[in-house]
């Protein structure tokens, strides 16, 4: 039987136990408290560095990687020796006022060149605030230079863009841009400012320039048919001779221009539409032949929209080639229905042109993807005279075997159902190869039997080869070293957009609410502790 002090000793020990007990949890849910006021620090710590980040820089989330440099241009610029200079005619506070949120993707890929090499600088300047820079700029240019352009210069050669030739442009919507209905945002389709970029300072560096005329008026007339089609054609043509380091010279007279083999590598013959007089011939024959030097070439493209051309005519025979007046169609299978700006009878809609298969790929080596199609609107067909006269036709794009040849009239497309259905070559390169005292020389001809074939919506689609085989090809006949090719990038991918006002709130919650609620939690545990 217990007696009193047993039952005194008893509640002492219950009371010691208890306390230790209650410690126990005053350890554990301390600890555990401890634990997370560390992590919710460690929380907000990170939180407010990724939004310092956000501040400067933008996570590329996109699927095209629109904020991203290729490896084939980080490679080629780290192993720059030349000195670049990249100079943007705005101040870089002001771009956005062009350009919108699209300013992001110019600003992050002029940072990235400007990282990757030591021999690239990247300036801004007002055109009034700076006069003295603006000036020497023109100088060397030898033109106007206005606000909003991208000038890309190395010693004394220079090239300039507009800061908006940096965007693949809806044309479609490009009137409602100009007279204020949407915005820039709402009419840019695709982003090319790594192309433009990489593709000037190859030409500004270039040691081997090759200088292209191109032939586009006889007697102060324009030389091929004037549908806008053609005119846009032309615009394409020579941008993407531009954009791949070539120097352009257009609006050449044949008639009046000396066509100087020591002032062009190449000259651009485009559809004549009426016929060459007999001292315009000489000139091209005189230009090939360069003094028995040779090493000139010519691009000539034909086109339905011509008439009768004997001389033009016997001047291609004597290349080996003739061209039929009439052009090629295909079978649905062997076809694809494309958009291009001017549709015989039909401007402006979508057309079914043959697709055409590469023969050879001696001249397609510099392309990214060779997988893609080719498509031959309105082409004419390509006939093979043998002269044997030592020029070399080499055939580089057919169409298949079921295709077969049509005549356009006044009343539209006539069809003869005896027509034979077989492959016709759509474009073709004329070797003239020539033993000099035992040096083998060469002049080429290039020609394509459509100027559909460069339909501006035809070369600007990223979905066919015609613009970048026809690059392909002029590259290997003058030995000119490829350009990196760089496919624009979608502006309609995902994107990560986050504006300066959702940075703001985004701030404010990391800054103000996170904190209050850290707060309000620890006063909520304090409390309960208390009362436990």
């Amino acid at each position: 039987m217990k007696n009193k002090n047993d039952f005194v000793t008893e509640e002492i020990m219950n009371e010691k136990q208890n306390k230790k007990l209650k410690m126990r949890k005053k350890l554990k849910y301390g600890s555990i408290a401890t634990a997370v006021t560390a992590i919710v620090i460690v929380v907000v710590v990170l939180v407010n560095v990724l939004v310092s980040m956000l501040a400067d820089v933008r996570l590329d989330l996109t699927s095209d990687k629109v904020y991203a440099v290729s490896e084939e241009t980080i490679d080629y610029v780290k192993n720059l020796e030349q000195d670049v200079e990249i100079a943007i005619s705005v101040e870089q506070d002001t771009i956005k006022d062009l350009l919108g949120t699209t300013e992001m993707m110019v600003s992050e890929t002029l940072a990235k060149y400007e990282d990757y090499s030591d021999h690239i600088s990247v300036t801004y300047f007002d055109t009034t605030k700076d006069p003295d820079i603006l000036a020497e700029y023109q100088e060397m240019y030898g033109g106007d230079i206005g606000s909003g352009s991208v000038i890309v210069s190395s010693g004394d050669r220079v090239k300039v863009y507009s800061l908006l030739e940096m965007f693949d442009i809806d044309s479609n919507m490009y009137s409602y841009y100009m007279y204020g209905y949407c915005t820039f945002n709402d009419i840019i389709t695709g982003y090319k400012g790594e192309q433009m970029l990489t593709n000037a300072i190859m030409n500004v560096t270039d040691a081997n320039v090759m200088n292209v005329g191109i032939i586009e008026l006889a007697n102060e007339n324009y030389i091929f048919s004037a549908t806008q089609g053609n005119a846009y054609a032309m615009e394409a043509l020579s941008a993407l001779l531009d954009d791949n380091g070539y120097d352009v010279e257009r609006q050449i007279d044949i008639a009046t221009a000396e066509l100087s083999p020591e002032e062009y590598d190449i000259l651009v013959l485009p559809a004549p539409v009426t016929d060459l007089s007999v001292d315009a011939v000489q000139k091209l024959s005189d230009f090939m032949y360069n003094g028995g030097e040779y090493g000139r070439h010519m691009l000539y493209i034909a086109d339905y929209t011509q008439g009768s051309t004997p001389n033009l005519d016997a001047f291609l025979k004597e290349w080996n080639i003739s061209i039929s007046k009439s052009v090629i169609t295909d079978t649905d299978d062997k076809s694809q229905v494309v958009n291009t700006y001017d549709v015989y009878y039909n401007r402006g809609q979508s057309m079914v042109a043959p697709s055409v298969s590469v023969v050879t790929g001696d001249y397609s080596g510099s392309l990214e993807n060779a997988s893609l199609p080719i498509v031959a609107p309105f082409g004419r067909p390509i006939i093979e005279e043998n002269l044997n006269n030592g020029k070399v036709v080499v055939p580089l794009w057919q169409t298949s075997e079921g295709s077969y040849e049509v005549l356009l009239t006044d009343s539209g497309i006539s069809e003869d159902e005896a027509a034979v259905k077989e492959a016709h070559t759509t474009a073709c390169v004329v070797q003239n190869q020539v033993n000099v005292d035992g040096t083998i020389k060469e002049s080429d001809m290039l020609v394509l039997s459509s100027l559909s074939m460069l339909d501006t919506l035809i070369v600007s689609d990223a979905a066919y080869n015609n613009g970048q085989y026809v690059i392909s090809a002029l590259n290997t006949i003058c030995g000119k070293e490829a350009g990196t090719v760089i496919a624009s990038k979608s502006i309609a991918a995902s994107t990560l957009d986050i504006t300066t006002d959702q940075i703001d709130v985004i701030k404010w919650v990391v800054w103000l609410v996170i904190p209050i609620i850290v707060v309000i939690c620890g006063v909520v545990v304090a409390i309960r502790r208390r009362s436990r």
